[in-house]
């Protein structure tokens, strides 16, 4: 499963974009997060074009995360007249929130759809499940990542997470890994994200090419990532 950027950068970095990605699955659009500067950015590229629905997965409600989130469901709703469904489970502590920013935002439910991860089980040819995983990020907010069961193996989107915890996890599962996309910062001693060197410590070498790095907050992570035998994600 391969996931196109709309935005590769950390919430201070905004010239490479607010972090999120998205994905076709036949005629539906699955986009992860949608930040400040991701409504435009879906726009100028006509992702919606053509599409039948739009499922959003939310992985926590940090503004560059979903800081266009009500204006493009309005859009989806309004002007592309195609059904809105986000993707909700019991794990997502920060769903109050969520609704309230849509509430704030001028948004009722009859223009979107709360829908749970389970109800998408085995409907999607690029994917199997979609789960969302809690992670630490802040001391303020609950965040989490999200897993996807693929024909080729596990694909994790860590979301912000400021622990290996997650990525241990997943190398201890056992399971076949088809690609890992962590949110990296080059500073060892943030407390908010994770460090690419910490990455670096518990990312086997084996495994080193399925890691994706994102949600970057400068031109040291990348080379550092790079140095490391990571991959950065990219924006068309």
């Amino acid at each position: 499963m391969e996931l196109t950027f709309l935005g590769r950068g950390a919430g201070f970095n905004p010239k490479e974009g607010s972090n999120a990605a998205y994905f076709m699955d036949g005629d539906e659009c699955f986009l992860i997060d949608c930040g400040e500067s991701i409504f435009k950015a879906v726009v100028e590229k006509k992702i919606l074009d053509g599409a039948k629905a739009l499922n959003i997965l939310i992985t926590h409600t940090h503004a560059d995360h979903v800081g266009s989130l009500g204006t493009l469901i309005l859009y989806a709703y309004a002007a592309k007249k195609i059904p809105v469904r986000l993707l909700v489970d019991d794990n997502m502590g920060y769903l109050p929130s969520l609704r309230m920013l849509l509430v704030i935002n001028g948004l009722t439910e009859s223009m979107y759809s709360l829908v749970k991860t389970q109800d998408f089980d085995g409907k999607y040819s690029l994917f199997s499940s979609c789960r969302y995983i809690p992670v630490p990020h802040t001391a303020e907010l609950s965040s989490n990542g999200i897993l996807f069961e693929t024909p080729k193996g596990l694909v994790f989107y860590s979301g912000d997470l400021n622990t290996t915890e997650a990525l241990e996890n997943l190398v201890k599962s056992g399971k076949p890994i088809n690609k890992i996309y962590v949110d990296t910062s080059s500073d060892r001693d943030n407390t908010h994200h994770i460090s690419v060197h910490h990455v670096n410590d518990v990312i086997p070498t084996e495994l080193k090419s399925t890691v994706y790095c994102m949600h970057i907050n400068n031109e040291e992570c990348i080379q550092s990532a790079e140095a490391y035998g990571f991959k950065v994600v990219s924006v068309p």
